[in-house]
């Protein structure tokens, strides 16, 4: 079979690799219908330069997004079946590393409840995100609804409100999530999202955002502020970025909290965020907003595609990452 492997860093390759093991009991085999980048962890990892990844780790497998076919079944499964489209299949194969795996033509998932129920120890693979979706939400929408489930869990973590004031830094994947969201779903009051491209303060908005400011001049935290129409209840920090987090704490309410989101690299950790009792969480779990998520998809209430501006071929994997890189694309998924 084949799969994205990590040859070296910054390089990234679909090739041949040994067949996918037997599942476990617990477990079942998925072959892998479609699968994503994550534009921030998969490149950091692909480049070595997060989770203390370097190249003595190489060759490694990588993937986080993606949706397979339930094609075998462990002794102990009970509430999978053959055919179920499940969400993040992962996968470990001798002589590599794994960073998840998920981006593979065969992967590995957990009967969740059967393993809890019987009190079974936690096995290498198992991922309470292993979780079934209608088969009427296609393999490439039902890949968004992984950064979809993140996101929402973590707004609601933060106790994103009807009607507050909510601030998102950054513009990739994960903050025109949480522009959507806090819109479509949560109901809020007025949303700003804060970037490095004002050029693309038209899209952004699109995805339901009231107004967006560029965090390039110095004032940027007073101009955040006026477009919100008030202190920010709440804000979703996607960056990374220590001087960015500094910025929102200054126009965040007393009682509020900011969500320090992205996964810091290296390079970024060297600054240390600021010392502040408002910031919360830095992660949550997709598990609990799944229901909700596929529930709004279904109904019309959100569009899974609407992120999706690439449709790619796994062959095509240094291309994705290209298009990420030079920021023309918002979501690129791989179908098989």
């Amino acid at each position: 079979m084949k799969a994205v492997v990590v040859e070296r860093c910054g390089e990234a390759v679909w090739r041949e690799v040994p067949d996918a093991p037997d599942p476990g009991p617990y477990e079942a085999l998925v072959k892998t219908t479609a699968f994503s980048i994550c534009n921030a962890t998969d490149r950091h990892l692909r480049d070595c330069h997060l989770m203390g990844v370097t190249r003595e780790d190489c060759p490694f497998l990588l993937g986080h997004e993606a949706v397979g076919e339930v094609v075998r079944l462990g002794s102990e499964c009970r509430y999978l079946h053959e055919g179920d489209q499940v969400l993040r299949p992962t996968l470990r194969l001798e002589g590599f590393g794994s960073y998840w795996g998920g981006m593979a033509e065969f992967g590995m998932v957990t009967d969740i409840r059967a393993h809890q129920e019987d009190g079974s120890p936690e096995g290498p693979r198992s991922h309470s995100g292993h979780q079934v979706v209608p088969a009427q939400i296609g393999p490439a929408e039902s890949v968004m609804l992984i950064t979809l489930k993140e996101v929402l869990s973590y707004l609601r973590s933060l106790d994103v409100q009807e009607g507050s004031r909510l601030l998102v830094t950054g513009q990739g994947p994960v903050g025109l999530s949480a522009a959507y969201l806090a819109r479509r779903i949560i109901g809020v009051g007025r949303t700003v999202v804060a970037g490095r491209r004002p050029e693309t303060a038209a899209e952004v908005e699109s995805f339901g955002a009231n107004a967006y400011v560029d965090t390039r001049p110095a004032g940027w935290p007073e101009t955040a502020m006026e477009a919100l129409g008030g202190a920010a209840d709440a804000v979703c920090e996607t960056t990374g970025a220590a001087a960015i987090n500094a910025g929102a704490l200054e126009i965040l309410a007393e009682d509020g909290v900011l969500g320090p989101y992205a996964a810091r690299t290296r390079e970024q950790k060297q600054e240390e965020l600021p010392e502040d009792d408002r910031i919360g969480p830095d992660g949550t779990d997709e598990a609990l907003s799944h229901e909700e998520i596929v529930s709004a998809a279904l109904r019309g209430r959100i569009f899974p595609a609407r992120f999706i501006s690439h449709r790619l071929r796994p062959e095509e994997i240094a291309r994705g990452f290209e298009l990420i890189e030079e920021r023309n694309a918002v979501k690129v998924v791989f179908e098989l």
